[in-house]
């Protein structure tokens, strides 16, 4: 991967943020695909964690369904999030530092971990209504966008909160102890969006999906204006 960046670093010195997000964004996608460690790890994570929720819980509600549905996607989404920037530590750092502005660094990395937050999501939505046997979700069209509005605000907290831990070490204990207050209130937001989704009404269902939108629009807003600071330091 490096040597195909160094053949291509005067291009991406000349293009627009919108180019050098695009190519940023396929060079994670092709280095993703070749090593697929972390991709496997991460579904492995899924898969495993499934099963023993599946052995551990005899009797299973849509209430049930849904709290286990998050905390699955959570911590899912946090380690497929936590190495985002693992691979730019040390010497790199400074080679991207030239290579490409922070902003398309930040966003190529804030598209790859929406995507792979939305497979986990939906591989573990599939896998535990496949264990369960029974199809818990009444409101699919609902849910879905409430994983879509999940996806991109934990995408926008974990990757940020990955690249102040980088900065600091790589340490997972660091990203955690940040992670976990940013993201509660939009967990709140979600649980209670699945809720609904499984067929608990309180009123406030179109509430819940727009202020998901606006923690996921607010996290984008502050990682863009304060990664230029923590990438430069």
């Amino acid at each position: 991967m490096q040597e195909n960046l160094t053949r291509a670093y005067p291009y991406l010195c000349a293009m627009s943020t919108l180019r050098q997000i695009t190519l940023l964004l396929g060079w994670e996608l092709k280095t993703e695909w070749r090593n697929r460690y972390a991709l496997g790890s991460v579904l492995l994570y899924v898969v495993a964690t499934t099963v023993v929720i599946y052995f551990a819980v005899q009797q299973f509600s849509p209430m049930t369904f849904n709290a286990l549905f998050w905390v699955v996607l959570f911590f899912g989404a946090t380690v497929a999030s936590g190495r985002s920037f693992l691979r730019e530590g040390g010497k790199r750092h400074f080679y991207y530092y030239t290579l490409a502005s922070p902003e398309a660094l930040l966003i190529s990395k804030f598209l790859y971990n929406t995507l792979i937050i939305w497979v986990v999501s939906l591989l573990t939505w599939a896998l535990l209504g496949f264990f369960t046997a029974a199809n818990y979700v009444e409101f699919p069209g609902y849910f879905i966008l409430a994983l879509a509005l999940g996806g991109l605000g934990l995408s926008a907290i974990l990757t940020f909160v990955a690249a102040i831990a980088a900065r600091a070490g790589g340490s997972g204990t660091l990203m955690a102890v940040l992670s976990f207050p940013l993201i509660i209130p939009l967990l709140y937001l979600l649980v209670n969006a699945g809720g609904y989704a499984v067929g608990l009404s309180s009123g406030q269902e179109t509430a819940y999906l727009l202020l998901a939108l606006a923690i996921d629009l607010l996290a984008l807003a502050v990682a863009m204006v304060l990664f230029p600071f923590v990438w430069r330091d």
